[in-house]
């Protein structure tokens, strides 16, 4: 019985609970409109919204400008 185990581990940790997490946050998100409109104080809407953006948001990197233009190649005009 303790191989049985141990075989049922190693297939969860392959990534079965991964998926399975991915699948019920995608879940939820679905269902999300209806749970924000459930939210009926406008300081816990925002609340949750606050505390939602970092997952859902890509993260903003200030840079300089002319770090900017040379990541878009604008800093070549310069150099001719």
């Amino acid at each position: 019985m303790a191989a049985d185990n141990k075989t049922s581990t190693n297939k969860y940790m392959a990534g079965g609970i991964r998926h399975l997490i991915n699948q019920a946050i995608q879940n939820e998100l679905t269902k999300l409109p209806a749970t924000l409109s459930e939210i009926k104080d406008p300081i816990q809407r925002l609340n949750f919204l606050t505390k939602l953006m970092p997952f859902v948001c890509a993260p903003i990197k200030q840079v300089g400008v002319m770090t900017a233009r040379r990541e878009t190649g604008e800093d070549d005009v310069f150099s001719l």
